[in-house]
């Protein structure tokens, strides 16, 4: 769906001068997704970010006017060592003339700082997790080494006050979950409405699900890091003998294929194609993780696939209880183990509970979100 400038001044009422700021476009992933939505209502906005690399994502990026620091972009494979100076960095953008920034963060983006007189709506996927409430996920590996564990305390720390204080920046918050949403008011001390993220839902039901297609196996799916917890799915398909499938890439690979059993399958890296197949004949998808809301369970349910997840987090925005999911109550091998193998669901009713989050229906919650902003 593209909209033309004439459809940008529908919605706003009048002529407005926007910029989209995003942390960084170097895969594509959910925040890639609500990224690529925004440039489609607003496709004359230009898109301001820290690293880009065209080659890991769709060619629809190719079309759009990106502006990155060309010298930074240099050093994107270690972006992650250079978070002290992000903050700084994203502060130096330049956004004069602009009457409304809109930005999608997970890291640094809402702290750009806005013309005085331009309006900042910020689209915000977490507060920064590494820094808040989960960093000992992220920094476990550090434990046991005391002087590194102690400087990347310090520098949390000191990301915090910056966290806290870019927050003032941002006029208007708007959530992808009630957890995001709660984040942002123990975080910031800031109140967030909340509009569930975009999902190409007709990408993933094709025509009408073939349930017929479902093979034996469980699926976890998504960047291979830490925090999602795909160790526990995989230690606990190897104890009930189930085949599992792990598909995505990440620095937790090698960790991960250590734990593997027999009738653990990686596929690492799959494209579009490849993870539509792999979501329409998986019997379920695995989410042990506290995810902020999880695009990757809405296109499996899209699919007939149901989701499997700890009752934490942005799951309680989208799991129905027999109708398109199952709970487990907690974060180890033995409540997944149990969920496994107790859940049956009716697989029609799972394709039907994807309805609600069409793009057309985040397109339009947006819209009246920048209305209210805007006092238009």
């Amino acid at each position: 769906m593209s909209y033309s400038k004439k459809n940008e001044e529908k919605i706003l009422g009048k002529n407005l001068r926007i910029a989209i700021v995003h942390d960084w476009l170097v895969s594509y992933r959910g925040g890639e997704k609500v990224l690529e939505c925004f440039g489609n209502m607003f496709p004359e906005a230009p898109i301001y970010t820290l690293f880009y690399d065209s080659t890991q994502l769709p060619a629809w990026f190719k079309t759009k006017d990106i502006r990155y620091p060309e010298l930074l972009n240099k050093f994107r494979i270690i972006r992650k060592l250079l978070l002290p100076f992000l903050p700084s960095i994203i502060e130096s953008l330049e956004l004069h003339g602009y009457d409304l920034i809109l930005s999608t963060s997970s890291c640094v983006a809402k702290g750009v700082i806005p013309p005085v007189n331009a309006k900042h709506i910020c689209y915000i996927h977490s507060p920064m997790r590494y820094i808040w409430d989960q960093r000992r996920e992220y920094f476990r590996s550090l434990e046991s080494l005391p002087i590194m564990s102690s400087l990347v305390n310090y520098l949390c720390s000191q990301l915090r006050v910056w966290d806290v204080v870019s927050a003032s920046r941002v006029d208007t918050f708007v959530a992808n979950s009630q957890f995001v949403r709660n984040r942002v008011a123990r975080y910031y001390g800031r109140s967030a409405s909340v509009v569930n993220p975009p999902v190409a839902l007709a990408r993933f039901r094709g025509e009408i699900p073939d349930f017929r297609a479902k093979e034996d196996y469980f699926l976890v799916m998504g960047a291979l890091v830490p925090y999602k917890r795909f160790d526990l799915a995989i230690e606990a398909c190897n104890r009930l003998g189930q085949r599992l499938v792990v598909a995505g890439a990440g620095p937790s690979e090698k960790y991960l294929r250590s734990l593997g059993g027999a009738k653990t399958e990686f596929v690492i890296g799959p494209d579009d194609e490849r993870v539509v197949q792999l979501m329409r004949k998986a019997k379920a998808l695995i989410y042990p993780g506290v995810e902020d809301f999880g695009i990757s369970s809405i296109e499996a349910m899209a699919c007939g696939t149901p989701v499997l997840a700890l009752k934490e987090g942005g799951a309680l925005d989208f799991i129905e209880p027999n109708i398109n999911g199952t709970f487990f109550e907690e974060q180890n091998v033995e409540s997944i183990a149990s969920c496994l193998e107790s859940f049956k669901l009716d697989l029609h009713k799972v394709v039907r509970s994807t309805e609600r989050y069409s793009e057309e229906r985040f397109i339009a919650e947006m819209r009246e979100e920048i209305r209210k902003s805007m006092g238009v």
